[in-house]
């Protein structure tokens, strides 16, 4: 199973479920002689007070899962740290990274965020240099990733442009360490849907490098993908919560190390902490933490943000006062928050409106049935036509959002299980998980289908098992009938045929399968109805200008003397052969009798709707 982080759909919620109080142990260390080696709880999950190189040594060895660190850099901030010269700095640091290299784990990574300082008009190489003094103690330098300022302020000097990127180097003790990729893919970005959308022959077969590198690549392995892997380039703004901090980074920095780099209950170490954003981000994500800081101030500034932070692992008081773990399990929650808005809601409301734009008066009437809103006792024009304007839109609705929301299951089962779109008849999605091989059918409500419908869906899950079973899948096969919203007591269906047998998942028990999160279901009102705010502003006032322009056309070939023309209507609907409609040809007026007026003429319809008596 691919590796999990816990997920929490905001504060708020949290704090309400969980009645969340800020913690009262213990956890800032201000004596170093509490701190033992062999006693964990003395340093897990604690804040010691001094300069890292002596605290360092008082950990055990081989303790630390991940280090991610801003140290000062060379010559800054010389009113809180004091400023190292920068042809000092390499041997200043080296002194401390041995200690590091020795509680790091073998697995473990260490992420070092750091920039070379401009001195005399041209970058100095101590970074450079301690990279390799690092290499010398025994480190690797495996990967250099690059934090891209997004949101730097422009600027220049007269020989450079403004610094809108930092490293974050990446050192190992071995080759083989810890690494969850899946953790922090992305989505595919809208390239996809114009690269993807027709396929070359060479596009359809790996094409190896014209330089004869010996790479290659096979463009339609990345269709139906909604998630891709990123690159080795963070854009990240450089804002962060810690303002009295004279150098905090942002949070998103540390939890997107965190997230690839280490498991749940694993620990980091921030050997810098200052304001303790590092340290934030563990308890977040549900990591142990130990963070270092020479400055008391900035001590108790972290302590107090530690403190705050709320843990994604939170235990529960249930009602026989008995704790138990409330483990949420999910993929990254903003990953998700992200894909409902990009893949789930801006798609359908594209879809809302284009469906508008090109909507007829004439097409919409022959497909509307005008005994009903006869029925119904509609006599306006303008009512009439947002009546067959709203029941058109409404009618293809469910099936535009259904097909949307399915991407989403889809896309939840790849991140999570590898799971991927399945091209067999009436099978939605298939998947790994455990010991079992899932195949799923997708539908929106619990009465998708009549009798023949369902059988016949039966029938495919026996010949997708066979299917299955002769391509070698080995596993147990299940097959699953998903609905996405509704109930159904009863999951299990049966069948005398046991290849036709399925489980029938409704709602939030579809969406706890598919995701391993009972929450999930509600979780999911929160970005569709945040997005929907800001769309349906915008839809509702094109919407009314569409009924405008429909209702004048409309009363031009369907009414008579400012009344419905329902035989005409009829007639246009449902008489044998062609119709020939023709536009009232006069002025619609109104002649105001038994009121006195000054007014020597008829008024026209628009003067008659502003009369005043």
């Amino acid at each position: 199973m691919v590796k999990q982080d816990l997920i929490l759909t905001g504060l708020a919620m949290a704090e309400a479920a969980l009645n969340i109080t800020l913690e009262t142990e213990e956890i800032l260390i201000q004596n170093l002689g509490l701190v033992e080696q062999n006693h964990p709880q003395t340093w897990k999950n604690k804040l010691i007070l001094g300069d890292c190189l002596e605290v360092l040594q008082k950990l055990p060895s081989a303790s630390i899962d991940l280090i991610i660190t801003s140290p000062p850099y060379a010559d800054s901030r010389k009113k809180t740290y004091g400023g190292i010269s920068p042809d000092e700095y390499t041997d200043w640091f080296l002194a401390r990274a041995l200690e590091l290299k020795r509680v790091l784990k073998p697995e473990g990574s260490f992420i070092l965020n750091i920039k070379e300082k401009v001195v005399d008009g041209q970058r100095h190489p101590y970074v450079l240099n301690l990279i390799l003094g690092m290499q010398q103690q025994g480190w690797l330098w495996t990967e250099e990733y690059i934090w891209h300022k997004k949101n730097s302020y422009p600027g220049k000097w007269s020989n450079r442009f403004r610094d809108s990127w930092e490293r974050c180097l990446h050192f190992n003790k071995q080759k083989k360490f810890k690494m969850y990729q899946e953790s922090v893919m992305v989505p595919m970005g809208d390239w996809a849907k114009s690269r993807l959308k027709n396929l070359s022959e060479t596009d359809k077969r790996r094409d190896n490098s014209k330089v004869e590198s010996g790479f290659g690549k096979n463009i339609s392995n990345w269709v139906e993908r909604k998630m891709a892997y990123p690159t080795n380039v963070l854009h990240l703004a450089t804002e962060c919560g810690n303002k009295n901090h004279s150098a905090a980074f942002p949070k998103t920095i540390p939890s997107w190390f965190i997230k690839l780099f280490t498991d749940v209950d694993d620990v980091v170490l921030d050997p810098f902490a200052g304001s303790g954003t590092s340290c934030v981000a563990a308890k977040e994500l549900g990591r142990n933490y130990v963070g270092i800081e020479i400055k008391r101030e900035y001590c108790e500034l972290a302590e107090l943000n530690i403190k705050t932070a709320v843990s994604h692992t939170q235990i529960l008081n249930n009602s026989n006062q008995n704790y138990e773990e409330l483990n949420v399990a999910g993929a990254n929650s903003e990953i998700y928050h992200d894909y409902l808005i990009k893949y789930v809601l801006t798609p359908f409301y594209d879809k809302r409106f284009e469906k508008l734009s090109k909507l007829k008066l004439k097409d919409v009437l022959k497909r509307k049935n005008p005994y009903l809103f006869k029925a119904k006792n509609i006599e306006r024009a303008q009512d009439f036509v947002d009546s067959i304007i709203t029941a058109f839109l409404s009618s293809q609705e469910e099936t535009i959002f259904g097909n949307l929301l399915e991407g989403f299951a889809i896309h939840i089962s790849e991140t999570l299980y590898g799971g991927f779109k399945s091209k067999l008849n009436s099978i939605d999605l298939e998947f790994k998980r455990d010991e079992n091989y899932y195949i799923v059918g997708i539908k929106s409500g619990t009465n998708w289908g009549n009798s023949d419908q369902i059988s016949k869906m039966k029938d495919n899950f026996k010949k997708a098992r066979q299917f299955l079973i002769k391509q070698g899948v080995t596993n147990n096969i299940i097959a699953v009938n998903g609905c996405m919203y509704g109930k159904d007591s009863n999951p299990l269906k049966k069948d005398v045929d046991a290849d036709k047998t399925y489980f029938k998942y409704v709602g939030q028990e579809f969406w706890e399968f598919i995701s391993e999160n009972p929450n999930l279901y509600q979780e999911m009102i929160v970005p569709i109805g945040e997005e929907a705010k800001k769309k349906d502003e915008l839809f509702k006032s094109t919407l009314d200008a569409k009924v405008n322009e429909m209702t004048f056309e409309f009363m031009q070939y369907f009414t008579n003397k400012g009344r419905i023309d329902w035989i005409k209507l009829v007639d246009y609907v449902s008489k044998k052969g062609d119709v020939k409609l023709e536009p009232v040809s006069q002025q619609l007026t109104l002649e105001l009798e038994g009121r006195d007026s000054d007014l020597e003429e008829p008024l026209d319809l628009a003067d008659a709707l502003d009369f005043e008596e």
